[in-house]
């Protein structure tokens, strides 16, 4: 008599809804993995621009104060004499010998002294000669009014930047000087107006110096 092989049931590990159900949960981890992968990725490009802005700007080397922080959007003009005091002494910003040449004078009641800031409506600052002098009327800028020149001698003013003459913009800037006194950021030069080295009387005055010089007003 033959006997036919009897085949038993093969038990599976796990049962095939637990098998379908364990899959299904793998699939969604797996997803949801994806999504916060992509979620982080976002996140650090954002974080990524926003470090390249503030490495931008910073690269640039904007002055600590813009050219109008603390100053009004307009402003009434300021007139007397501009000195820079150092020690027993200061430099004042002086039309020698009644111009072109702006030099430096340690008397700061002399007539040629006398300077008065100007803002215009474009926010810009200009310092003309107002000492009643042969070139009164006339702004601190670059001397001869050639643009390759960084010392100073009075130029045309051109209020608003209209015809203006060389480095005669500047920017006014209050923070990091003590109330009541101001620098002047030459907007050609991205220096301040200020007097050299070891200055003594007749010495020019600059537009690049790399510090800021806050200016008293007398």
């Amino acid at each position: 008599m033959c006997r036919l092989p009897v085949r038993l049931p093969v038990r599976l590990p796990v049962s095939l809804p637990g098998l379908f159900c364990g899959c299904t949960l793998a699939f969604a981890r797996r997803e949801n993995t994806v999504k916060k992968m992509h979620r982080l990725y976002q996140i650090g490009g954002l974080a990524g621009a926003i470090l390249l802005s503030i490495g931008t700007v910073l690269a640039i080397g904007i002055p600590e104060a813009s050219a109008q922080t603390g100053i009004p959007e307009t402003s009434a003009p300021i007139t007397g004499a501009w000195c820079y005091p150092s020690g027993f002494s200061a430099a004042c910003l002086n039309a020698w010998n009644g111009g072109p040449w702006v030099d430096v004078y340690t008397n700061p009641n002399a007539q040629n002294d006398n300077f008065t800031a100007i803002q215009g409506a474009d926010g810009n600052w200009v310092l003309e000669d107002t000492g009643g002098n042969a070139w009164s009327g006339e702004c601190i800028g670059d001397a001869y009014n050639e643009s390759g020149k960084a010392d100073t001698s009075l130029d045309p003013c051109g209020f608003d930047g209209t015809n203006a003459g060389w480095g005669t913009q500047f920017g006014l800037v209050t923070a990091g000087c003590i109330a009541g006194d101001a620098a002047f950021y030459s907007l050609r030069w991205h220096g301040y107006l200020g007097p050299p080295d070891g200055w003594a009387n007749g010495s020019h005055f600059y537009l690049n110096r790399p510090g800021e010089i806050c200016f008293e007003l007398t």
